[in-house]
Parts: C-alpha cells; sequence; structure tokens
C-alpha cells in the first residue's frame, strides 16, 4: 500500500500522506459531529452504496448540515488547510478525498475496527 500520493490542486502538488496514528485525537475532534450528520441525512444503505440520484437528492442538505464538520475533517487527514479546502472546486474537493481515502485504505481500516470491537465483545462476556 502507497505510503502518500501526489495530486495537483489549483495548478500546485499537493502530497496527500497516511495518516499517522498520533493525529487519531486531532481526526476525532475533527469528526465528533459527522456521524449523527451523516445518520441524519443518509441511511446505511445509501452509504454504502452512493449512486448519483442519492449525490443529487441528498450530497446537497448534508453538505450544508456538515460542511464545516467535513471542511475539517480533510484539513486534518489531507494536511491542506481548511481555508484552502474551502476554496476548492467539487471535482479538487472529491480528488482530496479520493486520494485520502485511497492512502489510509479507509475500508480495510473499516473492518479492522469491526472486528477488534467483536473480539473485546467477547472478552467482556
Amino acid at each position: 500500500m502507497k505510503k502518500e500520493k501526489v495530486i495537483t490542486i489549483n495548478e500546485k502538488e499537493v502530497t496527500i500522506k497516511k495518516i499517522p496514528v498520533g493525529k487519531f485525537a486531532e481526526l476525532m475532534l475533527a469528526v465528533k459531529k459527522l456521524p449523527s450528520l451523516l445518520m441524519a441525512n443518509l441511511t446505511v444503505d445509501e452509504l454504502e452504496n452512493v449512486n448519483a440520484q442519492v449525490m443529487l437528492t441528498k450530497f446537497p442538505t448534508l453538505m450544508a448540515d456538515a460542511q464545516d464538520e467535513i471542511f475539517k475533517l480533510t484539513s486534518v487527514a489531507s494536511g491542506i488547510t481548511k481555508k484552502e479546502i474551502e476554496q476548492l472546486d467539487f471535482e479538487e474537493f472529491f480528488q482530496v478525498v479520493e486520494a485520502i481515502l485511497e492512502v489510509n485504505n479507509i475500508k480495510a481500516i473499516i473492518e479492522q475496527v469491526k472486528n477488534l470491537g467483536k473480539v473485546l465483545q467477547k472478552q467482556a462476556q
């Protein structure tokens, strides 16, 4: 798995790196409100199966409700300032998000956390 990915934003090369464990607290503070905002706007099925209809009908409301938290999270995860992120167009913004997800293998991390939760539940019984 790659440790970093170089993308071009506003005609400037930006390196998106793996998020170190030491940034975990900062990352968690950035996403504190995000889960409740996501669940208020999207169903689990819509989150797992994002399509054009979801993007057109649900994404505008989600962005309006959670914009600040999304920008904070993206800033912490990418190393790009929140002010710079606010100036990106949609294509550039999603390029940054895609690079963050790719470099950090978020899907695998989510699965590992789920597995850890199952192990901890068994230990508690």
